[in-house]
């Protein structure tokens, strides 16, 4: 079981959703922060469907990937309907713009995927690597950035764990590998001069 924070007295924020922080916090988190911390599961979920799908080339692998892509555009959309479904007509107004838009970067995600997706299909290799690596980077980022604020509001008694910052960690050595697979394999093709896959 992942140890997110550790205190003292012995206290510590447990499991695999790192959302229960807020309720340890001095002050307002930062917006940021707060959204990729309320979304951290479902984001992780895409980061690893993603993770696994580049690099392929061939007809059946593409059919796979890109339904997979397909899989994780679901997710993000699926995210997004929660989160506007549980805003409540007497939450705080800031907080309330504040989901609304988490939920619209959400949407605008999937349709990103989306496309990938669908350059995958029509042979837009290059372009589907960049965009998976292109994601892995940014979660990776995004998590360092956000552990990084949540750190920095955090009450005094407690002190994040090296866990906490161990996704972004994973999520930028997914983003080497998928880089080194996508580059070997097209370095490969074009050593053997054969034509891609129909």
């Amino acid at each position: 079981m992942a140890v997110w924070t550790t205190e003292p007295g012995g206290v510590s924020i447990h499991g695999l959703d790192i959302a229960y922080v807020r309720d340890n916090v001095h002050g307002a988190l930062h917006p940021v922060a707060y959204a990729y911390i309320m979304h951290f599961v479902g984001l992780v979920e895409v980061t690893l469907l993603l993770g696994v799908t580049p690099g392929v080339r061939g007809p059946r692998a593409r059919f796979v990937a890109g339904s997979v892509a397909v899989l994780a555009a679901a997710v993000l959309v699926l995210m997004a309907v929660n989160t506007l479904t549980e805003i409540s007509p007497y939450a705080d107004p800031s907080r309330a713009l504040l989901d609304r838009l988490a939920a619209a970067g959400l949407i605008a995600l999937a349709l990103a995927t989306l496309c990938a997706a669908v350059a995958l299909m029509r042979r837009g290799f290059a372009f589907y690597d960049s965009f998976v690596i292109a994601f892995l980077v940014g979660m990776g980022i995004l998590h360092m950035v956000s552990m990084s604020l949540v750190a920095a509001v955090l009450d005094p008694r407690m002190s994040l764990t090296v866990w906490a910052w161990t996704p972004a960690l994973c999520h930028l050595l997914a983003a080497g590998c998928a880089a080194a697979l996508a580059a070997g394999t097209a370095a490969v093709q074009r050593e053997a001069g054969q034509p891609l896959p129909a």
